[in-house]
């Protein structure tokens, strides 16, 4: 026998008991579903409890503003002993209701005595009540640090909600897109294993053929190397389907805590997220979006201080009216009109230079959150405009890329029909496969490109289907 074609069947034969190594894909029968695993998501992701952390920081920033309207109690003791005289004893006691209104409300007790009380003090045997009112007449008359207290909580409870919303629509983003590029590479997993069958396919007829005269050891060569060669590409696949599902896992929370998952498939990636024709969204509208919304409501605490700071610049004027009540023979207090005492205090910086500094300060912050408020309403619709077109572009990519697949497959089924015929050759038939192998990975890169941009476009138009959440 001619030692050449000896070769080629010890060639074959090498290739033939060449250790296979297993291309299968992973026995994956059950599916992770888009729906439940996003709803897990919303409901046990630690991200999502943090965002649900917000509401407790608006209540607790607003009940510690409302605070400089709670009533306070105060009290005030002072007894002198001397060479065993008691020089006086004096106790006051009173009552102070701060109100939104910029006075409070005083209510008091006092009671003294003494051998050497001065008679300024006297209060006599059943003490002295009063109540009255302190009114601040110019500074804090309109504005005053408790007011704005309150005014900048409840802007801050309303940053606070929109931060959770935000923070809520992070997390669904970014595990619907981990969920997406998981399907992706799932689906090049199953193109990149049909074309290695399909290859493994080719190099066995090959070869039968090589045994039985029709083709060249050349042939059978050539047929083993694109098997090796979709192998290979199998490994890259792989590779990537592994590092999207470490990604995945990521976001894989239940109500026992975070777990890794296992012969699973994902929802078919042309169905993950919905067409978005059914979407009407109007420019007109952007002004409620959480982004816009956030900054809106940082504006107007800083224009709450602002005014306060305004507020500093006039002098501090405080009046004080407290009509005094002599306890009457049944021990009641008794109201005479010509009993009171009353008062007031003034002061005013000459230079004021710290006061219109502040106020200077407090201009520039609220211009400069004026032109963040405009830069991100610019920077948002143009995203969205952006996005609508980028679906559109994308839908018509896929659908002329869908065709050229459907293409490329009766090409190669042609290509397969003159093999058999032996009317064409392995190279030609591995270029036949190449062009529809990349087809099918070009195409689910665009379905998956659209789904993305799908999301993106529901995510900046704030649209997206949160699965409601239970409260903490």
């Amino acid at each position: 026998m001619n030692s050449k074609l000896i070769f080629h069947y010890i060639l074959v034969f090498l290739m033939t008991i060449v250790p296979y190594i297993s291309n299968a894909q992973y026995a994956l029968s059950d599916t992770l579903d888009y729906d439940v695993f996003i709803h897990k998501v919303i409901e046990h992701h630690p991200l999502s409890q943090k965002a649900k952390l917000n509401d407790l920081k608006a209540e607790a920033t607003i009940r510690s503003a409302k605070g400089n309207f709670d009533p306070v109690l105060e009290s005030d003791f002072n007894q002198k002993l001397y060479s065993d005289k008691l020089y006086y004893r004096k106790s006051y006691s009173s009552l102070r209701f701060p109100t939104v209104a910029g006075f409070d409300l005083v209510a008091g007790y006092e009671k003294n005595s003494g051998t050497y009380l001065s008679s300024e003090n006297q209060t006599g045997t059943d003490g002295l009540w009063n109540a009255g009112i302190e009114l601040n007449v110019l500074q804090g008359l309109l504005m005053d640090e408790g007011r704005t207290a309150l005014r900048q909580a409840k802007a801050y409870a309303a940053i606070a909600e929109q931060q959770r919303t935000l923070q809520t629509n992070d997390l669904y983003f970014s595990a619907s897109e981990a969920y997406l590029y998981w399907a992706n590479s799932h689906a090049a997993l199953q193109i990149v294993q049909e074309s290695i069958d399909l290859a493994e396919n080719y190099f066995e007829n090959t070869k039968t053929s090589f045994f039985n005269g029709e083709k060249t050891a050349i042939d059978t060569v050539e047929a083993y190397i694109m098997w090796q060669d979709r192998k290979n590409l199998l490994q890259s696949v792989l590779s990537s389907y592994t590092s999207t599902q470490k990604n995945l896992e990521n976001y894989l929370w239940n109500e026992d805590g975070w777990y890794a998952i296992e012969q699973k498939v994902p929802t078919n990636l042309g169905n993950i997220v919905e067409n978005d024709n059914s979407i009407v969204f109007s420019l007109d509208t952007l002004d409620e979006h959480p982004i816009l919304q956030e900054a809106q409501f940082k504006l107007s605490a800083l224009e709450a201080d602002r005014r306060m700071k305004r507020e500093k610049l006039l002098p501090k004027l405080k009046l004080k009216y407290m009509p005094l009540l002599t306890p009457d023979g049944e021990g009641f207090p008794g109201y005479n009109q010509n009993d009171y005492k009353w008062g007031f205090s003034f002061s005013f910086p000459l230079f004021l230079r710290g006061e219109r500094g502040d106020l200077q300060l407090g201009k520039v912050k609220v211009q400069e959150q004026q032109l963040e408020l405009e830069n991100k309403t610019i920077s948002l619709q143009n995203k969205i405009l952006n996005s609508q077109q980028q679906i559109n572009f994308l839908a018509n990519q896929e659908a002329i890329q869908m065709e050229n697949v459907e293409g490329y497959k009766k090409l190669l089924w042609a290509e397969n029909e003159k093999f058999n015929f032996g009317e064409s050759s392995v190279f030609l038939l591995n270029k036949r496969q190449e062009k529809y192998l990349e087809g099918q990975l070009k195409l689910v890169d665009l379905i998956m490109k659209r789904q993305l941009e799908q999301l993106k476009y529901r995510y900046y138009t704030n649209t997206l289907d949160i699965p409601e959440e239970q409260e903490l």
